[in-house]
């Protein structure tokens, strides 16, 4: 039963657009969604270490450890701050000119992988996956 909330709530929140999501269409705006695609590995491999922690019970280290805890937070926010930052003096008259002599593919995907890796939603979120697979196996015990 406890699965039939967990899959569409996921879905919700997936799908929900956060600063991945909106970071992800303006460079396939700006540079194509082949480069932003490529790009996008660099969030794929921050996700990868996070559900690593989460499968291996670290991310409890990191709820328990709340020095820690807030350390990633504040980083990961001072991050969001200053991208919003960037885009608030970018000019926008001058996104024509980026295209041609923009970042590169590897700034592009290091971009993707901080912004992942200080994003709350997925900081929270994850450690959520954990605990329902837990749950589950409690579950799964208590019947057998």
């Amino acid at each position: 039963m406890t699965i039939l909330l967990f899959i569409p709530a996921s879905f919700a929140l997936n799908m929900a657009p956060g600063p991945n999501n909106i970071l992800s269409m303006a460079n396939a705006k700006r540079y194509g969604v082949k480069v932003a695609c490529c790009a996008g590995i660099g969030r794929l491999i921050a996700f990868v270490g996070m559900i690593t922690l989460a499968a291996t019970g670290l991310a409890t280290v990191l709820y328990t450890s709340e020095k820690l805890f807030l350390v990633i937070k504040i980083v990961g926010g001072l991050y969001l701050l200053w991208l919003a930052f960037q885009l608030w003096t970018a000019d926008p008259t001058d996104g024509g000119n980026e295209a041609s002599g923009g970042k590169s593919l590897f700034q592009l995907t290091r971009q993707e992988f901080f912004l992942a890796a200080g994003n709350p939603k997925a900081i929270l979120v994850l450690p959520a996956y954990n605990a329902f697979l837990a749950y589950g196996t409690v579950q799964k015990r208590r019947i057998t």
